[in-house]
């Protein structure tokens, strides 16, 4: 590589991209990836000295085989004293307000749960709510204001989350109805996804969503039969392994769906056994319809511990991944924190039983984070203030992390957890460690 030509490139001197992450290869060659683009080059190490030398000379002759480097949908090379971190804020905002065509509905039937998870993120909220019908039918009546206020909407996403959404397989039926007509009415796109504990997911239940473009399911499991037992019960420890399982195998036998995603909670209790669950799964031989990820429970650390306790996770998590990789799943091509969060998107809303309104996922059932209800048409957009603190990213920029356009400053309910209240909403929540060391792991596992 880079042994070719040369091309004539006047007034223009070059440096490696902030957002430029390498990593060396067991072999002499180097990984580079643009956390921007998603670009990713492998370099020999004498095409890497090649280009370094032709930086410091900084003269006006850009060698060809460089130029794939400059362009900007590879961004690994930038002019000299081009701010980058300013065009990527422009960037993510200009995307978040010009780009936004989907309107995302998180539709929760119900906060109620069969399980009894120590570590749900719900615990504390009201979960004594559920969804009547005639929440159905106004939500149904804003929906249609809404979309008329907005005629750049063309695709509506309709989520049924929870609490554990088929505990009210009524009203899901009864909402799938309702908004697959309303987008049908308006000519907006439609397709539904599930977010499930899976238990309660029948052949009866698959075979209903299918009729309204069904494209996504997510279904939990903590570890093999015996951890997740253990972690994931129901009332008077339940055992729940067994029953979800037999669902997914349903899903994978059938047309219900095309895949079947299992989310993976992952945390240090359970870490060392997930690999004994991926050689499990891959006993279906059905790793081609089985899309897996990782769900990290990352409590606040100790501020003293944090690098060293996401350094061990990251680590741990890098094992897990290599093993799914011989058991042939896919693995992700990059670990993200949350800069496309659901929260920061412009037409998203969390649709409470009651009919309020909320832009997280996290504060389901908590009337503090309630910013409108159905029962009021926005003027100009589903916009609670409190998400949209942009500043955010100030320090990440000042200490220009290579790793912001994967994190935009973090999780805002994590920041809120952190900080023990309102005041995260100002401040990042930062796993600079964790996103490095995971990334740079993923780049090794995919391309060395």
């Amino acid at each position: 590589m880079f042994s070719g030509g040369y091309t004539m490139n006047k007034n223009k001197k070059y440096v490696w991209s902030n957002f430029c992450v390498k990593v060396p290869t067991y072999s002499s060659a180097t990984i580079y990836k643009s956390t921007l683009t998603g670009a990713v080059v492998r370099i020999s190490k004498e095409g890497e000295n090649n280009i370094n030398s032709w930086l410091e000379r900084r003269n006006d002759v850009m060698p060809s085989d460089i130029q794939s480097l400059v362009d900007p949908n590879v961004g690994l090379l930038i002019q000299e004293g081009y701010n980058e971190y300013s065009s990527w804020r422009n960037r993510f905002i200009d995307k978040r307000n010009d780009g936004a065509h989907i309107f995302i509905l998180h539709f929760l039937p119900t906060i109620q749960c069969q399980f009894r998870c120590n570590y749900c993120f719900e615990n504390g909220g009201n979960r004594g709510m559920g969804m009547k019908a005639e929440i159905i039918q106004k939500s149904r009546k804003w929906l249609y204001e809404y979309l008329v206020s907005h005629p750049e909407i063309n695709k509506l996403r309709f989520v049924l989350f929870g609490g554990e959404p088929l505990l009210r397989k009524d009203i899901v039926t009864q909402g799938l109805h309702a908004f697959h007509s309303l987008a049908k009415e308006k000519g907006v796109e439609f397709w539904c996804e599930l977010v499930s504990n899976g238990e309660l997911l029948n052949e009866t239940t698959a075979s209903i969503l299918s009729k309204y473009e069904w494209r996504r399911v997510q279904i939990t499991l903590d570890g093999p039969k015996d951890v997740h037992n253990n972690r994931r019960y129901g009332h008077n420890k339940r055992p729940t392994f067994a029953k979800i399982i037999r669902n997914v195998q349903m899903l994978l036998s059938t047309n219900y769906i095309s895949k079947v995603d299992i989310r993976i909670s992952f945390d240090f209790e359970n870490a060392d056994s997930i690999q004994r669950l991926i050689k499990y799964l891959a006993g279906f031989n059905k790793q081609y319809r089985i899309n897996l990820s990782l769900g990290l429970i990352t409590p606040t650390f100790q501020s003293q511990k944090k690098n060293e306790n996401e350094h061990l996770l990251a680590s741990k998590v890098i094992a897990t991944w290599k093993v799914a990789q011989e058991y042939g799943f896919k693995i992700p091509d990059e670990f993200i924190t949350g800069p496309w969060c659901i929260a920061i998107a412009k037409h998203s809303a969390i649709l409470q039983p009651d009919g309020a309104l909320q832009k997280c996922l996290c504060t389901a059932g908590r009337k503090e984070y309630n910013f409108a209800t159905i029962a009021e048409t926005p003027k100009m957009y589903l916009k609670d203030a409190r998400f949209e603190h942009f500043r955010r990213t100030n320090q990440c920029i000042e200490e220009k992390c290579s790793f912001l356009p994967m994190c935009g400053g973090g999780c805002i309910h994590d920041a809120i957890v952190e900080h023990c209240g309102p005041d995260g909403f100002n401040k990042r929540f930062c796993q600079k460690t964790l996103l490095a060391e995971y990334n740079k792991g993923l780049l090794n596992l995919k391309y060395s």
